[in-house]
């Protein structure tokens, strides 16, 4: 995932989030009232929304396989 942060003259924070380095399609994007630290603080929170909302798009990890309890 790569974001970019851009600090706006009416005192909201632009937040753009991009997944293409991950091989998904997908890029977000959201304002938040504030500067730098305040988006900086919310990304974490935007990124996990937008894998839970679309994570039909996001690969899923290989179970791992065990036998009688012991990972192989």
């Amino acid at each position: 995932m790569t974001y970019k942060i851009t600090v706006l003259d009416d005192g909201t924070t632009k937040i753009e989030i991009d997944f293409s380095d991950e091989g998904v399609n997908l890029k977000g994007e959201t304002t938040v009232k504030g500067g730098e630290v305040e988006a900086l603080n919310y990304l974490p929170i935007f990124e996990e929304d937008l894998r839970r909302n679309y994570s039909e798009l996001f690969p899923k990890p290989e179970p791992e396989l065990t036998i009688e309890g012991m990972m192989i």
